[in-house]
């Protein structure tokens, strides 16, 4: 079955997934991360985006520093017979979702291994 179209779920939590048809994830990723991080700071004031990050009571009361929203990709291409089931392919993408995030700011990983 070929589809022209992405699909897109709701994982849990702040995690999302999309089955993005063809070889096109590098730049959609891009081009993601671009607008993201192009409107998100419509939701902070300025004094946040002077200092790069928020004071929040955390849930013991005490004001913490957090820094700006920024979002995370993680990338598994799933060629035709790379995994045997759907439990690899949500391992693989574990391990690159941690990947991206270990970075700061936005950013998106690749899992390039065959």
């Amino acid at each position: 079955m070929e589809w022209k179209i992405p699909l897109f779920g709701h994982i849990g939590g702040d995690d999302f997934v999309a089955l993005i048809p063809g070889n096109s994830c590098e730049k959609i990723c891009q081009n993601i991360l671009a607008n993201f991080d192009a409107n998100v700071g419509r939701y902070f004031t300025d004094k946040d985006l002077e200092n790069g990050y928020i004071e929040v009571a955390n849930r013991k009361g005490i004001i913490e520093k957090f820094p700006l929203t920024s979002l995370s990709i993680g990338v598994v291409v799933a060629d035709v017979d790379r995994f045997s089931n759907i439990l690899e392919i949500g391992e693989v993408g574990a391990q690159v979702k941690h990947a991206a995030k270990s970075v700061m700011g936005s950013s998106y990983a690749v899992d390039r291994r065959k």
